[in-house]
């Protein structure tokens, strides 16, 4: 495979980022690592000795990148160099700087066709044509600042700003916490007009250098400014406690959402929804307000969640809310109209400050769960239980909450940094695991926070080989259950209408099909010969594993590469990272053959198996286009053979698993998946000049095994769009099928469809 060298350098970044510190080995098991997870994950540091991490991405091409928010209070004793933001690249075993100069905090960073999107202090920037371009300027900060950055289909840009205060109030303690220095006068400011009741909170005054000199102030309004009854208080959409969008230009500036505290996580699930992460109140400043939760909003356009007057939902006049420990006085309303207040999907502990989430793929996580980051309580807490940093698991639907991740003891790892410190976000990288950034050390001196440099850490979660069986095992009860049914589906128009499609086609195409349950088969030009390119792949992989059965060949040997003899460009990492000399086991050939889909690492087990033997394996299984002539071609007919092949053996043996979790979970889903995420694909895609192809099996309620090949591409990529939506109207067809609805015919020509 040759295509598009930006994926086979995004796996080579991947791999030589990990290798910046990569401890091998670890499992909740042993004491190298002190975080413990369910049985079947295992956990590994990837990047260490980052300075304030907060975000984690990956651009088009897969190099990782990592925000370093910078310290945005300045207080004193932080490392020279950090009172500023910065991203930067993990590539080559070495982290650099690609953006410096950001206001801090950077708080994250996202990639959209190609461009770099970063958020950090009252800005939204765009790193555009080599220049940062700012989108979206002057948001007011304090307490908080902006969040994470979302993307709809629309082409609309998102942004969280949270609030300037606790809960409305400019008080004695955000003069604590640093801000009020670098920015004299800030106050929030609401999204729509609003009319305050006019209470004022009396504070003792930081300003001079009497103790016992006081202010009094108001809501949305400076420290020290009264407010009164009846006063109106402009909206804007540059405001705090909002979720704004913007279009790519940095036109058409529209407030989405407002009345949230703290909306730092917040992303489109895999239904479309908007959700959001909002960090409650605190006991603290001229307004304390105790035992508020975290809330998950599912955030609508327009509507309004209840800052500086409700908590998760609930009215801030409830007595649950006043903080006695601290001689709070009863809380009242600062507004003296509401806007009908939304309620949230769930909540979660005081005190979790719940930040960045993101929802799992069905290789890591089978129920598809929202995965969050719990920074953990953000001040010293008395008297009561505090939450655990860690990463927590959430089911939407049920609202069961469960910690997924967590320290052993309980605590903060502190310097040692064998555990969890602060975790910030987690995101599902372009492998399907999950990434965790941990801020790193955060400590409280008096009453300011003060993070530790060099202390931030880029942890993988993933799941170990135990869990290949639990994958297949669920994949051929999908199998047995339809072939139990009994039913007789009808092919018939399906059939006609692809072949009169794909008969309109410049292009020569072959496609094959075979249901699983009730072993029903019809193909379009099945036969036609057609460069199979890297679905060869998967017929060398499984000889491989008919010999380690047969103990003709051993997982653990080794085989030694040279250059002179091995390299070969187009997909694959070892192209970039093998040396002459290096040694790789069977086991990782075969991995990487699959997944990665490298071309050096099939080319050194087809030279250990030889060809001729994986000849007369290939006609073994029904094969009846191998090699002709000696070239590396097939039919649509041949490659489903192979495929179905793989999963009866599996089926039969142990050892074939591996096989089918692979193609399960290979980098390159630009085929058969691509506009399919429902249910789990193992396929192997391959290409050259010219050609797209992809076969594999579907595991829809009644799985299929589906090929389609093609060759005369002008662009590859638009073969395997094409490949793509002819995928997803076969699948459309079969879902309709067995859920007993009326079908159909399918239309001419595939229509458009966008990617979920």
């Amino acid at each position: 495979m040759n295509r598009r060298k930006w994926l086979v350098a995004a796996l080579v970044v991947l791999l030589l980022a990990v290798a910046v510190t990569y401890y091998p080995g670890f499992t909740e098991a042993e004491d190298a690592v002190e975080i413990v997870m369910p049985a079947g994950y295992r956990i590994v540091p990837v990047l260490t000795g980052l300075t304030f991490p907060t975000a984690v991405a990956w651009d088009r091409d897969g190099s990782m990148y990592v925000a370093e928010s910078g310290y945005p209070y300045g207080a004193k004793g932080q490392a020279p160099g950090v009172g500023t933001g910065r991203v930067l690249r993990a590539e080559g075993g070495k982290t650099t700087v690609v953006a410096e100069g950001l206001n801090a905090p950077v708080t994250d960073v996202k990639f959209k066709d190609g461009e770099m999107y970063v958020a950090h202090r009252g800005t939204l920037s765009v790193f555009r044509d080599g220049k940062r371009v700012d989108l979206i300027q002057n948001l007011p900060w304090g307490d908080h600042s902006t969040g994470e950055i979302a993307f709809d289909e629309e082409g609309w840009v998102y942004l969280g700003n949270g609030t300037v205060t606790n809960s409305g109030v400019v008080g004695e303690d955000n003069f604590a916490a640093g801000w009020t220095a670098r920015n004299p006068g800030a106050h929030d400011i609401p999204a729509r007009d609003i009319t305050l009741v006019g209470q004022n909170f009396t504070s003792p005054d930081p300003r001079t250098r009497h103790p016992r000199d006081t202010a009094v102030t108001g809501a949305f309004v400076p420290f020290g400014v009264p407010s009164h009854e009846g006063q109106t208080v402009p909206g804007s959409p540059e405001a705090s406690g909002v979720i704004l969008r913007v279009r790519p230009d940095g036109s058409d500036l529209q407030v989405y959402a407002w009345g949230l505290r703290n909306p730092f996580g917040m992303r489109f699930d895999p239904s479309g929804r908007l959700i959001a992460v909002d960090q409650g109140y605190e006991p603290r400043g001229s307004r304390p307000v105790a035992n508020a939760p975290d809330a998950v909003y599912h955030v609508k356009p327009g509507c309004w969640y209840g800052w500086p007057d409700y908590v998760a939902g609930k009215p801030i006049t409830d007595p649950a809310f006043r903080a006695r420990a601290t001689g709070g006085p009863p809380l009242s309303f600062l507004l003296r109209d509401h806007p009908p207040v939304e309620q949230p999907l769930l909540t979660l502990p005081p005190h979790t400050a719940a930040l960045r989430f993101d929802f799992a793929p069905s290789g890591f996580d089978r129920s598809r769960r929202m995965f969050m980051a719990a920074f953990g309580p953000t001040r010293p807490q008395k008297g009561e239980p505090a939450p655990e940093s860690g990463i927590l698991a959430v089911d939407l639907r049920s609202g069961k909450v469960e910690m997924f991740a967590r320290n052993k003891t309980g605590r903060p790892a502190g310097k040692s940094l064998r555990g969890f410190n602060r975790p910030t976000d987690l995101e599902f990288g372009p492998d399907g695991t999950l990434y965790v950034v941990d801020f790193g050390v955060f400590e409280w001196r008096g009453q300011a926070p003060r993070g530790v440099p060099g202390t931030g850490v880029v942890w993988q979660i993933f799941r170990q080989r135990s869990e290949y069986h639990e994958f297949v095992s669920a994949a051929m009860a999908k199998v047995d259950a339809a072939r139990r049914v009994g039913w007789n589906p009808d092919y018939g128009p399906l059939e006609a209408r692809l072949r009169e499609y794909l008969s309109t086609r410049p292009e020569k195409w072959g496609l094959y099909f075979k249901d699983l349950a009730s072993e029903k088969a019809f193909g379009v030009n099945e036969y036609v010969q057609i460069p199979a390119a890297s679905t060869v792949k998967v017929p060398v992989v499984l000889y491989a594993t008919h010999l380690v059965v047969q103990g003709k060949l051993s997982w653990d040997e080794q085989l030694t590469y040279y250059g002179e003899r091995d390299w070969r460009g187009g997909a694959g990492t070892l192209q970039f990272t093998a040396r002459d000399g290096d040694s790789f086991t069977i086991r990782e050939l075969a991995e990487k053959a699959i997944r990665d889909s490298d071309n050096i690492a099939w080319k050194m087990l087809e030279r250990r198996l030889g060809k001729q033997n994986i000849v007369n394996f290939m006609w073994s299984l029904g094969g009846e286009n191998v090699y002709p002539g000696g070239q590396n071609i097939s039919t649509p007919k041949d490659n489903a053979t192979y495929m179905e092949a793989a999963l009866n053996f599996a089926r039969q043996n142990r050892a074939g698993e591996k096989l089918i979790y692979d193609l399960a979970h290979t980098v390159w889903n630009t085929g058969l998946n691509r506009y399919i995420n429902e249910v789990p694909v193992a396929h192997k895609e391959g290409d050259i000049t010219g050609v797209a192809d992809d076969v594999g099996i579907v595991f829809a309620d009644f799985p299929y095994v589906l090929s389609i090949m093609s060759e005369g591409h002008a662009d590859v990529e638009a073969g395997f769009e094409q490949i793509g939506q002819i995928s997803r109207l076969i699948y459309d067809y079969q879902v309709s099928l067995y859920q007993g609805r009326s079908v159909q015919a399918p239309p001419a020509a595939p229509r458009p469809l966008t990617r979920r």
